[in-house]
């Protein structure tokens, strides 16, 4: 299925206003006019069945100019794109997500911090949640082999293609964001702030702790504002998936104009 010159924007955050287009003639379009491409996604395989001969010639284009292309199967490709079917070729236009911690903390939208996270399954779905709602990054504090990394990506569903998703000590981190200006707000049970009394809308680096240690009292102390999200049932706290969902999608609803 083919919609040239559809364009929508994706999400406006960190510094960067990235746009979906779809189809080799607008993705074309953007090439000439010298707009920044972060990442072109293509459908995979050749023939009758597979990419045009325009897709080709853009993607090529678009590698010689050093845009990474990645070769998608049509399952991909049908979830990557608007509609019912799925798109040849699409192109993710604007700056691309920050390689390193300080350029990173230097950006304007919501980085979090996973201080300890034990379950790559944890990390993969805070990963995705943070990409679709158009957060700038997401750094792991983990000590996890080359497996636990890739099972992290696979359930992000490789969000790490549209963000930042790096690895650093907790304690680098916290101090990379001071250095980058960035608020630092806690999440754990002894908090004294609810997440919508908190303003999120300044850069701010958001901390959740480990599945069972929480946060460390040394961490705890660097924070701005440590924010304890409500409960009503017996067990004290929530799960790092739904903790991360609620302050991203509060942190959605507060820069949402």
């Amino acid at each position: 299925m083919q919609r040239d010159g559809s364009r929508g924007d994706v999400l406006g955050s960190g510094g960067r206003l990235l746009r979906k287009i779809a189809g080799p003639e607008a993705l074309a379009a953007a090439l000439d006019t010298g707009e920044p491409i972060a990442r072109i996604l293509i459908l995979e395989g050749a023939g009758a069945s597979g990419p045009s001969r325009a897709s080709h010639a853009v993607a090529e284009r678009a590698k010689s100019l050093g845009v990474p292309v990645c070769e998608e199967s049509a399952r991909e490709m049908r979830r990557m794109s608007e509609g019912p079917g799925a798109e040849e070729i699409l192109g993710l236009c604007g700056p691309r997500p920050p390689g390193d911690l300080h350029s990173l903390m230097d950006t304007t939208g919501l980085v979090v911090l996973l201080s300890g996270v034990r379950y790559p399954t944890n990390a993969g779905f805070v990963i995705r949640c943070a990409e679709v709602a158009g957060a700038a990054g997401v750094v792991i504090d983990a000590d996890w082999t080359e497996a636990s990394r890739a099972e992290a990506s696979r359930v992000s569903i490789r969000a790490e293609r549209f963000l930042s998703v790096l690895y650093a000590p907790s304690e680098d981190s916290i101090a990379a964001a001071r250095r980058g200006g960035r608020r630092i707000v806690a999440v754990e049970t002894v908090g004294d702030e609810s997440p919508w009394s908190v303003d999120l809308r300044e850069p701010t680096l958001v901390v959740l702790g480990s599945e069972t240690r929480g946060i460390p009292d040394h961490l705890l102390s660097e924070a701005d504002a440590i924010v304890r999200i409500p409960t009503r049932g017996f067990i004290p706290s929530y799960n790092v998936q739904a903790a991360s969902g609620m302050l991203i999608g509060e942190w959605l609803r507060q820069t949402t104009s």
